[in-house]
């Protein structure tokens, strides 16, 4: 059996950033993130040559989707909360002004509001992509789709988030 204590160690923190991006709620977040590795312990079929990284981001945009797909039918629309992570406000270099983070952190806000209000579809290929650092092969292998649907969503996505960024001023 692989030692799941050294995948929370080595990837937990990639792997709950994920979720919090992905469920755009910090509970929701903390419940994915143990479902994933609740899953990971039961398939026990994690594989250190085949990036075990990429595996759990898979299992958890797969949890993320049945659960969708289950609230969806139910009809049940729960309120989102957008989580804020404090990390990304503290980008502030020796040289920069308190006006300049002010406006880095402003834009930092916007585009994270313009990544949240994509579809999940959309949503959750920007997030494997740009986040977890994975290549399209990767994301249409972990989510099962073609490599081209991959791309065109991306590009969809690309689209949207320019679009509303430069409407409101970016």
């Amino acid at each position: 059996m692989n030692n799941i204590e050294y995948y929370i160690s080595e990837y937990g923190k990639d792997i709950f950033s994920f979720c919090v991006y992905l469920t755009r709620n910090k509970d929701e977040a903390e419940d994915l993130y143990q479902q994933t590795f609740l899953v990971a312990i039961e398939k026990n079929d994690i594989d250190d040559g085949n990036n075990p990284k990429s595996y759990l981001i898979t299992i958890a945009a797969n949890i993320w989707n049945n659960k969708k797909r289950k609230r969806l039918w139910r009809k049940n629309k729960a309120d989102i909360v957008l989580f804020n992570d404090d990390d990304l406000t503290n980008l502030q270099s020796d040289k920069e002004s308190l006006e300049q983070l002010v406006e880095r952190n402003d834009e930092i806000q916007h585009l994270r509001k313009a990544v949240y209000d994509l579809p999940d579809k959309m949503r959750i290929v920007v997030l494997m992509h740009y986040m977890e650092n994975m290549s399209l092969e990767q994301i249409s292998n972990s989510l099962d789709i073609p490599i081209g649907t991959v791309k065109s969503r991306l590009h969809h996505a690309k689209n949207e988030i320019r679009e509303r960024m430069t409407y409101e001023g970016y």
